[in-house]
């Protein structure tokens, strides 16, 4: 399926019975789930819906992501979103907006799309999109390959 989880087979540590067989199910667990559905859901439009037609065949090859994340992933697109319109909106008034008596303030939109960020990032840390996260996941696939020969396996 090209998903990069570490498989139990290919790992090097010392594991009891016990931890063996826990690993096992977690790894058919995750994939006994229905993959995710590419077809964007109905409430989904714009820049919301292009979000989720970038990310989802990324997701879809590469992590083991189940139509049961489809409204997380969802959430995410709609902040994407919510970002882009603040984005948008600072762009034309400013960081800094004037009121109808005349007395300057910060443009609400800000506090809104610093939210927004902050959730983005949380369901994106949940989702496996973070950088750390990655890192992680090719840190095991590297861990997987099995060396070619007794020699290559005494450097490792």
């Amino acid at each position: 399926m090209g998903r990069k989880i570490k498989l139990l087979d290919n790992m090097d540590k010392h594991l009891t019975n016990e931890e063996k067989a826990q690993r096992k199910d977690l790894q058919q667990a995750l994939f006994e789930y229905p993959q995710l559905n590419a077809k964007a859901p109905d409430w989904l439009a714009g820049r919301a819906l292009t979000e989720w037609n970038r990310i989802v065949p990324l997701l879809r090859k590469e992590t083991p992501i189940s139509e049961l994340d489809r409204s997380l992933l969802a959430s995410y697109c709609k902040l994407y979103q919510t970002i882009q319109t603040c984005s948008d909106d600072i762009k034309k008034h400013g960081l800094v907006v004037t009121t109808d008596n005349g007395t300057r303030k910060k443009n609400p939109y800000v506090d809104i799309m610093s939210q927004a960020i902050k959730d983005m990032k949380s369901i994106a840390v949940e989702l496996g999109m973070t950088i750390q996260s990655r890192a992680k996941m090719e840190l095991n696939k590297s861990k997987d390959k099995q060396p070619q020969d007794k020699f290559e396996a005494m450097l490792q």
